[in-house]
């Protein structure tokens, strides 16, 4: 974690970027919201571990100053994955906090849905920030010259 906190301090600008970019997909979320998420916002929704992964994995790329593994980019993917699906997960319209709230109004009970989707959800983020590490990685892969 302290790792993915120094990358997001040495790169600001991208990581503002991804912040505005996550903050547009919850506000598409919360204005095609029609008593469940459409299908054309799930995928826009999945798009951000995705990207999370990239970033990272192309942060941690090797410098003449550092030599990075391929373990610590892949891994940094698919911890930015994980985080970004789960925080979206959490504040999201019918994620979470929206669950407790109507718990607390006394309305649903749907603990059992959301906690397996939660699951199943958190599985996907890392899946797909695995998916955007390894792209990065294949991504600054240089070809070897015969000078």
């Amino acid at each position: 974690m302290r790792r993915l906190w120094q990358d997001f301090q040495a790169h600001k600008w991208a990581a503002v970027l991804f912040l505005v970019y996550w903050l547009a997909t919850l506000v598409v979320n919360f204005v095609t919201w029609n008593h469940g998420i459409p299908d054309r916002v799930v995928i826009f929704l999945l798009t951000t571990p995705l990207i999370a992964g990239f970033l990272v994995g192309r942060w941690r790329a090797p410098t003449p100053e550092h030599a990075a593994h391929w373990r610590d980019r892949i891994g940094g993917g698919m911890l930015a994955g994980l985080l970004s699906t789960a925080v979206t997960f959490l504040v999201i319209r019918g994620g979470v906090v929206a669950e407790v709230i109507d718990w607390l109004r006394g309305f649903g009970h749907r603990f059992g849905e959301l906690l397996v989707f939660c699951i199943v959800s958190c599985v996907l983020g890392v899946l797909l920030g695995l998916a955007g590490a390894v792209l990065a990685v294949i991504v600054s892969i240089q070809p070897k010259s015969d000078t």
